[in-house]
């Protein structure tokens, strides 16, 4: 959808061309849309906020205001800090107290891996400064003198954590945006969104309705939390949010807990939230109770506790605090007999991932959301409506929102109600849960399989999912491991699966040191660099982008020169207008053909477009934007599900097929970075010389119905040239090993391909997207710069770990792996300076660098190039060099 600015008086003053409604129908006026109307209001932009009842009204009015600092993730700990920022700041821009009361945090470990996990937040924590410290069972005690610290392994105490009032918060956000402009209706409920079309033939928002009259707006925000659905299906739209029971309860006054900090006990699955004399005590349960729908009428109702729901809690709460919980069972329910004087039982919103859901909708232009906070509304409140604001202002955030974007998911994705409510119990159940690196869900599995899944899991294949797409992780020796259908973790009657291989394989992974499956990885990775593998990967987005202005929009779209010939193909950014990298992609020039998925028949140029899958719904959404708003004359046209992939690599690749392809595969016909269709065993598809494992090799991207056949023919003739099933574990491993990027994790929307050391792909002539803004930074230098950072010693990395360098936290990894021909360790993070000055190579090469993995620093080696063939030289199959690997 075309995307239509505003045009900026000065930086951030933007006087809209028509009233900017945030519509809040029926929920507007909670924590979302209170700090939206803040955020675009100081801003500049005349917002209005319409809340069907009163503030606070549906969920933020009973919710528990906790605010943490530290999360597993990096891009969330940005967000928590703006939250918090905010709170601190707010009483001296209004003159109201917010609420905010800053008691601190304390995380408690009941075993040696949650301290683990907590020893890795504490170490990103350093890349943030935020003060942070690993405590033993005896400093927990004196921290909180009500546990029992005999039950607990120790724990994470973080000062600058603290709680917010609900009403106190949301009064002073709409005060301060009343001092701006901006401006509240309360008691005025939106009956409907109203819409029209663009030139582009896309639907846009164009005003919306009330029991007062119309407003005439091209932008609405959509804050209704529970009601956030409604909206969306106001104008034929899903959300993926799922409307739950979620309770606290609230105990009789308890001497000496004033002022002592709120407390999390994962393992337990509860936390204790200080309220004057009083602990508030809840946490996520295996058996949520969820709701079809909540009605409209029901702002500031509450439920009646379901104590058979809630008393997953209490036995955890007893065991930590046991002198101040007494309760007992009576009659099949978890009665207290003195230490609860009440209790909160309300509708929250969840999701699949247990992320909100936040920007612009690609199905209309002009409506955002922000809703599905999953109980963390008001920590994490602040900062998405930071980010809203300047998506809503300047197009896009500043901040990678990829991971909050309602792009994530595939539009199929959300009208599937099953789906939906399967993956948000798993979220909610498992929110408690440690969050290990290679952590697989169980939930909403096999919703798509690419053409080869039945062939691949007869070979051990153990699957992973991305974006609703079953792909190849690894292989098990042992034999078939399918993915069981879901049984709820046993909740709601459902009885657990008997058959328990799957799950007994991925938690071989449930480790932060090597996993239990590191050695078969390391001989898939050894498979491809020493003879040939062969990598299913379909899922991959591909795209067709035709038409008699193909090359124009193309020239626009993409950093890389696309004039190039016919069955040239170019490795090229995909940018915003700020120069973040919005994706990352190969390009190939096609010519017309005779109307088959491989060869598609059109007018004007033609571009084959291939990029990660688990980003496919947003790539496509970015490209299908920039073309609307450009109105540029094609037609794009997804064939991800019409087409599969295989990629054929390794030293061996040439030989192998050599026998099942009817084309010249000599380097002179072939050359890499280029592409042919080809019959392989009489099949035809669309060969690419290409790698993403930095080995001499082809991909085939073949129709669907010919897939297994050229999969049957391949390894007919692969098993005498060492022919090997490799998942994506290790190609992301041997990926990292060569120094490619991984969009969404070392390459992002807050990244540009300076620091990323992607120059070579942006051209230095014509005008494309985010030009401009790359000019004047090549002009005035970058801020950082992506390195490899080679480890000493044999200790796993895998991302989130601080870089420090001459004792200086200067970054932290974004992407951490085992390079296996290395035989090290490989991390990949950007470099900041600790002054805030450019970055420089002579900065980069100067000092000594280390990395600290949960709690303790290790030597590295840092490079601007990845140790292994910098130079790319096994893409052309040339194999006559030693590789230095440690010994």
């Amino acid at each position: 959808m075309p995307y239509e600015p505003c045009q900026p008086a000065v930086a951030y003053a933007v006087p809209c061309r028509s009233t900017l409604c945030l519509t809040g129908f029926p929920l507007g006026g909670g924590s979302a849309g209170c700090n939206a109307l803040y955020q675009l209001s100081k801003r500049g932009v005349k917002a209005v906020l319409l809340e069907r009842s009163k503030l606070t009204a549906g969920t933020t009015w009973h919710t528990a205001g906790l605010i943490w600092r530290l999360r597993p993730n990096d891009v969330e700990i940005q967000l928590l800090r703006s939250t918090r920022d905010i709170l601190t700041k707010l009483e001296s821009e209004t003159g109201l107290d917010p609420g905010w009361i800053n008691n601190g945090g304390l995380y408690l470990a009941n075993n040696k891996e949650r301290l683990n996990e907590y020893s890795r937040l504490a170490t990103v924590g350093h890349s943030f400064g935020i003060d942070s410290t690993i405590v033993s069972p005896e400093e927990a005690k004196k921290l909180f003198p009500l546990l029992d610290e005999n039950v607990i392994h120790g724990g994470l105490y973080c000062p600058g954590d603290g709680v917010v009032d609900p009403a106190m918060l949301c009064t002073a956000l709409t005060r301060s945006a009343s001092k701006s402009g901006g401006q509240v209706i309360e008691n005025c409920p939106v009956q409907n969104i109203l819409t029209g079309k663009n030139g582009f033939g896309s639907k846009k928002v164009t005003g919306v309705t009330t029991p007062y009259g119309v407003i005439k707006t091209n932008c609405v925000a959509n804050c209704s939390g529970v009601w956030s659905r409604d909206v969306a299906a106001m104008v034929g739209l899903h959300l993926p949010l799922v409307p739950m029971k979620h309770a606290y309860v609230i105990t009789e006054n308890i001497s000496g807990v004033r002022g002592l900090p709120n407390v999390r006990d994962h393992d337990a699955s509860v936390y204790f939230r200080i309220q004057g004399e009083s602990l508030c005590m809840g946490g996520y349960e295996p058996n949520p109770i969820m709701l079809d729908q909540v009605p409209a009428d029901f702002q500031f109702g509450l439920y009646e506790l379901d104590w058979t729901v809630f008393s997953a809690h209490m036995s955890g709460a007893v065991s930590l605090v046991p002198a101040d919980f007494q309760f007992g069972l009576y009659e099949l329910d978890w009665t207290v007999f003195s230490a609860i004087k009440s209790t909160v039982c309300g509708p929250e919103s969840f999701t699949p991932d247990h992320k909100p859901i936040i920007g612009e909708d690609p199905r209309l232009h002009g409506l955002y959301h922000s809703c599905g906070y999953n109980s963390a509304g008001m920590m994490l409140g602040g900062g998405c409506g930071e980010q809203l604001a300047k998506w809503i202002i300047q197009g896009r955030p500043d901040l990678h929102m990829f991971n909050y974007d309602i792009r994530r998911f595939l539009p199929e994705q959300t009208k599937d109600l099953d789906w939906v409510n399967a993956k948000s119990h798993e979220s909610y159940a498992k929110n408690y849960s440690i969050v290990f690196p290679h952590d697989e869900p169980l939930a909403g599995r096999d919703w798509r399989k690419g053409p080869f899944h039945e062939e691949l899991l007869s070979e051990g294949c153990v699957f992973e999912e991305r974006q609703g797409w079953e792909r190849p992780g690894w292989y098990s020796p042992k034999g078939p491991a399918p993915v069981p259908a879901y049984d709820w973790y046993g909740a709601y009657g459902s009885p657990r699966n008997t058959d328990q291989t799957y799950e007994q394989l991925i938690k071989g992974d449930y480790t932060f040191g090597f996993t239990k499956n590191h050695n078969l990885i390391g001989e898939e990775c050894l498979a491809c660099r020493e003879q040939v593998a062969i990598f299913d990967m379909s899922y991959f987005c591909k795209l067709y982008l035709c038409g008699p202005e193909a090359q124009k929009a193309v020239d626009w779209l993409f950093t890389a020169n696309t004039h190039r010939p016919i069955g040239r193909t170019v490795y090229s950014c995909l940018l915003n207008s700020k120069a973040g990298v919005e994706g990352d992609m190969t390009v190939s020039a096609i010519e017309t053909g005779n109307g088959g998925q491989a060869d598609p028949i059109f007018k004007g140029r033609g571009f084959y477009i291939v990029a990660g899958g688990a980003s496919a719904a947003h790539t496509w959404a970015h490209i299908h934007t920039v073309l609307s708003h450009e109105d540029f004359k094609v037609a794009l046209t997804d064939l991800t599900d019409k087409m599969g992939i295989l990629s054929i690599q390794g030293p061996n690749s040439r030989s192998l097929l050599e026998n099942v392809v009817d084309t010249d595969l000599s380097e002179e016909a072939f050359p890499y970075s280029s592409t042919k269709l080809v019959r392989v065993a009489g099949k035809l598809c669309r060969a690419l010389r290409i790698s993403f494992v930095g080995e001499l090799g082809w991909e085939l991207h073949i129709p669907w119905d010919s897939c297994k056949h050229v999969y049957k023919a391949i390894w007919e003739q692969g098993k005498k040239h060492g022919l090997r099933n490799v998942g994506f574990r290790a190609l992301y491993s041997l990926s990292s090993e060569v120094g490619n990027h991984l969009w969404n994790v070392d390459l992002r929307m807050d990244d540009n391909p300076l620091e990323a050391g992607l120059e070579f792909t942006c051209r230095n002539h014509g005008e494309y997207l985010g030009k401009k803004a790359l000019d004047i930074i090549k002009k005035k230098g970058v801020n950082k710069r992506m390195v490899f950072l080679q480890l000493e010693e044999n200790i796993p990395v895998w991302g989130l770990e601080t870089i420090w360098k001459d004792d200086q936290a200067v970054g932290y990894l974004r992407r951490g792996d085992y390079a296996y021909t290395l035989g090290t360790s490989l991390g990949q993070g950007y470099i900041h300076h600790p002054e805030g000055r450019r970055v420089t190579e002579e900065f980069l090469h100067s000092g000594q660098y280390e990395v600290e993995v949960m709690g303790k620093r290790f030597k590295a080696n840092v490079h601007l190039k990845s140790p292994f063939d910098p130079q790319r030289k096994r893409l052309k199959g040339q194999y006559d060099y030693p590789i230095l690997v440690r010994q």
